[in-house]
């Protein structure tokens, strides 16, 4: 009795050479693949191909390398980049989250309405504009619906494939078009807040080199690095008028209460969103201070969610019948956002 052995699907070598450079099975299949795959299609040649086809399109892989195993699995010449980076880490360590991000904007760009408006020149100029909406204060929703308003997409992209270090946030300039990508998971608004501004302050300030991307895997208040000290002035001044504002608290020991209070107060007066008052502060204390803020913060936005609400105004303003549906659906996973029924 002759016994015929399977034939070994061939998705099984590449889901190994690709786990090998930082993108393992579970993340492909989960995220990057479409519901509709099954590895049993790659048993037929024309849908082997086909896989191959939308793992290159979706993370900007080397096609070539891909069919070739003799070669190392590559990726696509993503243009220029700035890293951005605390002492300790390696370009190569953001390298993975940088190309996720990077493919995202990139198969993003035909759903974003394409206006044409003059951009304001000065953080200040960006500032007006919105308070001159009626609004109170330069607060996230505003400042988010402000960039898509300049067809500035805001992306809250932040599933990346398990090996890779995250950033606060990337700035992209590709065929003319600026991006914005918030990777930072923070629930309450105020941190998300500052990020976007200094991501803006990157675009306006031209520290993007064309067709190329920024990452910030930190947004550090207290940098040295000149692009990143340029670009927190943009931010301050964006949000408070004043490029240089730095707060404290008066008096006695200050409670959270007490400073949520103050914080409100202080903002309704000089138009500047209550939550950066309070970050601002904890950033001038440092230490323990941030507890107190984070306290804080909880008391004047008792319900946050931050980046539920970058998910709802990037899906309400992308034009999802200019994508394919495969690519509508990858980038709703790796924005960990839910389609609109």
């Amino acid at each position: 009795m002759l016994k015929v052995a399977a034939k070994k699907n061939p998705m099984t070598d590449l889901y190994d050479r690709l786990g090998s450079v930082g993108l393992p099975r579970k993340y492909l299949q989960e995220i990057v693949l479409p519901n509709w795959w099954d590895d049993e299609i790659a048993h037929n040649s024309a849908g082997y191909a086909e896989g191959l086809m939308i793992l290159s399109k979706n993370l900007g892989l080397d096609l070539s390398t891909m069919q070739n195993q003799a070669v190392p699995v590559g990726l696509r010449n993503l243009g220029p980049c700035k890293f951005k980076k605390v002492a300790r880490t390696r370009d190569e360590d953001l390298l993975l989250a940088r190309t996720v991000a990077t493919r995202v904007v990139d198969l993003i760009g035909p759903a974003v309405p394409k206006v044409k408006i003059h951009l304001p020149t000065t953080a200040t100029e960006i500032r007006q504009v919105i308070l001159r909406s009626g609004l109170p204060w330069v607060d996230l929703l505003s400042l988010v619906n402000y960039c898509w308003s300049v067809a500035v997409p805001v992306l809250p992209v932040s599933v990346f494939p398990p090996r890779a270090k995250k950033m606060d946030g990337l700035t992209s300039l590709r065929s003319d078009r600026y991006a914005v990508v918030i990777s930072k998971n923070a629930k309450h608004s105020a941190w998300l807040l500052f990020v976007l501004a200094h991501e803006l302050g990157h675009i306006f300030q031209g520290h993007l080199r064309n067709e190329g991307v920024l990452v910030d895997e930190l947004v550090d208040r207290k940098s040295t690095d000149e692009e990143e000290k340029t670009a927190n002035n943009f931010a301050l001044e964006l949000l408070t008028g004043n490029p240089e504002l730095e707060v404290f608290p008066v008096g006695r020991k200050a409670s959270a209460r007490a400073l949520a209070r103050a914080a409100l107060q202080a903002g309704e007066k000089e138009q500047i969103d209550p939550g950066h008052i309070v970050l601002n502060c904890a950033f001038q204390m440092g230490g323990d201070f941030f507890a107190i803020a984070n306290a804080a913060l909880r008391l004047l936005e008792p319900h946050a969610d931050a980046v539920a609400s970058l998910r709802s105004t990037m899906l309400a303003n992308l034009d999802k019948t200019e994508l394919p549906e495969d690519t509508y659906e990858f980038i709703l996973k790796a924005c960990r956002a839910r389609p609109v029924q």
